[in-house]
């Protein structure tokens, strides 16, 4: 396949180029700038979504499109002003990617676009309730394709990530912030130690959405492990695997309020479409521990 895809530089992008080069993929990457660090392989034009060389693109004929590029900045992105923006340039760009007859194109979601609930998040059953400006947008993303902005001829589907870690991800992601501890031998005090997650090693995420593209799956898929953990239990195996003192993981005096406390994926379509978990979270934070320098 020819795949055309925003975000190639990023955490999630970089991965998912490795992956589909392997799978025998030609990639194009939509870049700002020409000295944009990406995998070897990796063919690029420079652009944005306002400005993208339309023409260079159509050359290239992509049989599917993956919008991964997003305001993703931990501590800016859940309520920067910049995610209202991505969500009109993004409608605007998938337009004139289905104008110049791209069959099926991919947009990126996030698991909080759903309501806070104790069950595994069903893409068909689950409530949505985001309440994030973050979240929201990618919500608001989701429903204008589903309200058929795209018409009958182009094809779509929204990648519901849940959350992702591995080597490439940015040092303030809750791992690599436990492990920087954790490895000095500093304490932690955990604010919502209670809050179980779903955490997905980011290959095995890359290879998710390399199979979702090949056997074009439409409408939402959850991309997640469909198993959960909780923040205390993730930092106290982190601190075994790093021969940490357990003891350095602690709670805070006044816990805080987690919006959503439970967010693990119902992920039988995932399955449907032939993915099954290759990498354990113990092997996932082994090889993020063994990336990072000492």
């Amino acid at each position: 396949m020819k795949l055309f895809i925003t975000g190639a530089t990023g955490f999630i992008g970089r991965a998912f180029c490795r992956v589909a080069l392997e799978r025998g993929h030609r990639v194009l990457a939509l870049c700002r700038n020409a000295d944009a660090a990406l995998p070897p392989g990796i063919e690029m034009v420079i652009g944005t979504l306002a400005e993208t060389p339309w023409a260079l693109v159509e050359q290239f004929s992509p049989d599917a499109v993956l919008h991964l590029a997003w305001v993703a900045t931990p501590g800016v992105y859940l309520t920067s002003p910049e995610n209202e923006v991505w969500l009109e340039q993004s409608k605007t760009w998938f337009q004139s990617l289905r104008d110049i007859g791209v069959p099926h194109i991919a947009g990126t979601g996030t698991c909080i676009e759903y309501a806070a609930s104790p069950e595994p998040l069903h893409e068909m059953t689950s409530r949505l309730g985001p309440a994030f400006p973050y979240s929201r947008a990618k919500a608001a993303l989701f429903q204008w394709l589903n309200d058929g902005a795209l018409g009958s001829q182009t094809t779509w589907s929204w990648f519901r990530v849940f959350y992702p870690y591995g080597p490439g991800e940015h040092p303030s992601r809750i791992c690599s912030s436990l492990i920087a501890q954790l490895s000095v031998g500093k304490s932690l005090t955990l604010h919502t130690p209670h809050s179980v997650k779903d955490y997905i090693f980011v290959d095995d995420l890359a290879l998710a959405m390399c199979l979702a593209l090949e056997g074009k799956a439409t409408v939402a898929i959850n991309i997640g492990t469909g198993l959960g953990i909780s923040i205390q239990d993730l930092a106290t195996r982190l601190a075994e695997l790093l021969h940490a003192d357990t003891n350095l993981v602690q709670h805070a005096n006044e816990l805080a309020s987690d919006p959503t406390p439970i967010v693990i994926a119902d992920n039988q379509r995932l399955h449907g479409i032939g993915w099954s978990q290759r990498t354990s979270l113990e092997a996932g934070l082994e090889r993020l521990i063994d990336s990072l320098p000492p």
